[in-house]
């Protein structure tokens, strides 16, 4: 008896240490982690509940795709899920996520071909999506997908990932305790160069005499091509056509000095795609190669040489973007 209970006390023990060893994890995430954009999108997309288009993709979509300028011209409501550091991997829970709360009628991803030959950075980044899911069955696959197979800091202590906050706790908290963090007021976020101005769109300000880096695009390589980008594109595929959902795929124009300084890249990767939309029967424009565009396709128009579109020129291309989709919805 003695004995059962030294056994039943041991593990009141152990139990009671895990539970604090929880709290403190807990507690530690709420502290370092600001608000963030990928926060204030998941937020802003459940308060939204409705929405026609959903845009998908990386941080050229982030920057350069306005749903707001594209409700205009369209009369369609829309929401940008395109971000910063986005795999595809992340692209797809991101829109099974949008889909769990409201199934929009198109999808259009924005592809970035770097997305596709390149492993996504480890630490802080590739749980950035994750962490700000909802409790749902959707974010348990994506953890059982993904986030099982990564560090385990990552895992179990997402916090470790932030420990250079350490020093901001104070000014996070604050953020935190505040209305504006309650009222999902986008001036909480901290965008360098910018604001955030809704459905997911981040507009830069020009800035005169900015200094806009150099050329680090990356070569196109179609040996490279990661087999996770294709089987979770095939996915995305899949998973609309399962659902009854549109699903179209644009490439950014970055600027022509970029195209210029790597022509055979662009052309290479364009052509790649150009054929792996045919096979799948699915609509694709890459308007690096539309002659017909009329934005202003110099530097000067972006913020980089990536191809990041100061806020105003995303608004014009924005504006013939909704053009094309409603065009193409009537094919």
């Amino acid at each position: 008896m003695e004995m059962r209970k030294k056994q039943i006390h041991t593990a009141i023990r152990i139990i009671c240490f895990l539970a604090a060893c929880v709290v403190l994890s807990l507690a530690l995430n709420w502290v370092t982690m600001p608000p963030n954009v990928v926060w204030m999108n998941l937020k802003q997309l459940e308060q939204q509940k409705e929405f026609d288009y959903l845009f998908v993709g990386t941080s050229h979509g982030q920057y350069g795709i306005d749903p707001q300028t594209i409700e205009e011209v369209t009369g369609k409501k829309g929401f940008s899920l395109c971000m910063a550091d986005e795999y595809p991997v992340d692209t797809y829970y991101l829109l099974k996520e949008a889909c769990r709360i409201h199934k929009p009628e198109k999808v259009v991803y924005e592809l970035d071909p770097s997305y596709w030959i390149l492993d996504q950075r480890q630490g802080s980044v590739a749980i950035s999506f994750y962490k700000e899911f909802p409790v749902s069955l959707v974010k348990a696959e994506y953890f059982l997908d993904k986030i099982v197979n990564l560090d385990f800091r990552g895992t179990l202590f997402p916090w470790s990932f932030y420990k250079n906050n350490l020093f901001d706790i104070k000014k996070t908290v604050n953020k935190k305790l505040s209305q504006q963090y309650q009222s999902l007021d986008p001036a909480i976020l901290d965008v360098p160069g910018g604001y955030y101005k809704g459905q997911g769109f981040l507009y830069q300000n020009r800035v005169e005499g900015a200094d806009k880096g150099t050329f680090n695009n990356v070569p196109w390589n179609e040996a490279e091509i990661r087999d996770e980008a294709l089987r979770y594109f095939k996915k995305m595929v899949e998973f609309c056509e399962e659902n009854q959902i549109e699903f179209e795929v644009v490439t950014l124009p970055v600027p022509k000095e970029t195209i210029q300084n790597m022509p055979e890249s662009y052309q290479q990767s364009d052509k790649y795609f150009s054929e792996l939309m045919k096979k799948y029967e699915i609509s694709y424009k890459n308007y690096n190669f539309d002659e017909n565009l009329t934005i202003d396709r110099s530097i000067d128009g972006y913020w980089d040489y990536d191809g990041h579109m100061y806020g105003d020129l995303a608004e014009q291309f924005s504006r013939i973007l909704a053009i094309d989709l409603m065009n193409e919805g009537e094919k």
